[in-house]
């Protein structure tokens, strides 16, 4: 099954009920992949599991695929570990790798936060979100993590929906000061906070280790990129799980 191109889509699957895909989809197809009528490919929605599926007509703007039958069953949500990952935009590049990885080790929401010191004031959340779908297709995930509205670190830090345990990884306080994050022991919900390109400001530190939801850790004695330390987090959750 695994040489058969693997795609999302957003809408409800049946036995023989036929898929539109969308212009850019059709592209991939057509262009990239050199698809033509007849050939199978796996789709997923999120909801109904992974269904193999055929290409009815595949055109330039316009494509239709048959599905024919479910090859892999929806996991339960109520068993899945979630894992939540606050962060910091960062640069064009290490945003990617960050968004990418972080699909990979199995975030279920990603909650980006505006701080002090935040390079990427703005993000663009359309494409953020094609690289979630298109990071998920290639690792086999059947759901698609989600994007929520960026939001300032005080408006964060006030909302008292927070889902405790949240570990903030503040690098730059003494370790003796400071817990290991392997010294913890994950659940079946867990947060992660991670500072922007040159940590957390003095007042930023102050207010997290006030907040009665937060947990302060450290990731050891080094100092981590942004994204390393989003991967070191996320990796800690999928194989202690």
């Amino acid at each position: 099954m695994h040489k058969y191109p693997r795609l999302y889509v957003d809408a409800p699957f049946s036995q023989n009920a036929d898929i539109d895909l969308d212009i850019g989809q059709s592209h991939y197809l057509r262009n990239v992949l050199r698809k033509q009528d007849g050939e199978l490919l796996r789709l997923f929605n999120g909801q109904n599991g992974e269904w193999l599926a055929h290409i009815t007509k595949l055109g330039k703007k316009h494509s239709t695929i048959t599905l024919e039958q479910c090859v892999h069953t929806q996991p339960d949500p109520a068993n899945q570990q979630k894992a939540r990952l606050y962060f910091s935009p960062i640069k064009k590049q290490r945003m990617d790798i960050l968004i990418e990885k972080a699909v990979e080790l199995g975030v279920t929401s990603l909650h980006p936060v505006l701080m002090h010191r935040t390079v990427l004031r703005k993000i663009n959340e359309e494409r953020i979100h094609a690289q979630i779908i298109e990071a998920a297709e290639q690792c086999k995930r059947m759901d698609i993590p989600e994007l929520y509205p960026v939001q300032t670190f005080d408006v964060l830090l006030s909302n008292k929906e927070i889902t405790p345990p949240l570990y903030a990884c503040i690098e730059r306080k003494s370790q003796n000061e400071t817990r290991h994050l392997n010294t913890y022991t994950t659940g079946k919900d867990t947060g992660f906070l991670i500072g922007p390109e040159g940590g957390f400001d003095d007042k930023e530190v102050a207010d997290l280790l006030a907040h009665k939801s937060i947990i302060q850790t450290s990731l050891g004695e080094t100092i981590l990129r942004a994204e390393t330390a989003a991967i070191a987090c996320l990796s800690w959750a999928h194989l202690t799980q």
